[in-house]
């Protein structure tokens, strides 16, 4: 992919852990990064940008019918976008379904996918989100404030809460593979408990920093506007 192609594409230029960059080279391969984002037409991305903003503003995703059956096929196709039952179920970090990761900002309660979508609508949005999270294992909420700027954590309830985050085969969906490994711990003990049920799954046992960056550097240039230029573009 060229510079201009991957422009909203993760920005590894956040990342403080090596094991969050360990992470995205794992999640984030060339080949699915190329799949969702090359070539991707302007009203594909204005379609897009459309529907993550009306779940920002709303907490809901707009009518299926706004949209046409190329670009609804366009989005699907790509995984950035699923339709089922006849509505937008989930557009990557938002869920229309309850799930177990709410994110709150300017006072609109939001469901994410995941732990790691969770963590990093903040960024995306560029606004303060409250995010809580319930541990699998108990049931515990967990939650903490992340500022506008994508990182930075107050209000941390659980300090050592863990973030697990699978890497397995996506397929058509990883909302529907992916995703359902990746969630947050009220403890390196209900993590270890959840994982002895699940021998063998390849992952990255991930701080709440960590899990934190690793949700900013994937979704931060989900809104992003093909002008506007990313670090990653500049030459050094």
């Amino acid at each position: 992919m060229t510079k201009d192609q991957t422009r909203e594409t993760p920005n590894q230029s956040l990342v403080a852990s090596p094991k969050v960059d360990e992470a995205m080279s794992a999640l984030m391969t060339e080949a699915r990064l190329a799949a969702r984002w090359s070539d991707l037409s302007p009203d594909v991305r204005a379609a897009h940008h459309r529907i993550l903003r009306a779940y920002i503003a709303d907490g809901a995703p707009p009518n299926i019918s706004e949209f046409s059956t190329e670009i609804r096929g366009e989005l699907s196709r790509r995984d950035l976008v699923h339709i089922r039952d006849g509505k937008i179920a989930l557009a990557y970090p938002f869920s229309t379904a309850v799930t177990d990761f709410a994110v709150r900002a300017a006072g609109v309660e939001m469901h994410a996918i995941c732990a790691i979508d969770a963590l990093g609508v903040a960024a995306m949005i560029q606004h303060e989100t409250k995010v809580t999270c319930l541990c699998p294992v108990c049931r515990a909420p967990m939650a903490l404030t992340i500022a506008a700027d994508g990182l930075t954590m107050t209000n941390v309830t659980d300090p050592t809460a863990r973030v697990w985050t699978g890497v397995m085969e996506v397929g058509s969906c990883a909302a529907d593979s992916q995703c359902t490994s990746m969630r947050m711990f009220c403890s390196p003990e209900h993590l270890e408990v959840w994982r002895s049920d699940r021998p063998g799954m390849r992952g990255f046992d991930l701080t709440l920093e960590e899990g934190v960056q690793l949700g900013a550097e994937i979704f931060r240039a989900f809104l992003r506007e093909p002008a506007e230029p990313g670090p990653e573009a500049v030459d050094t």
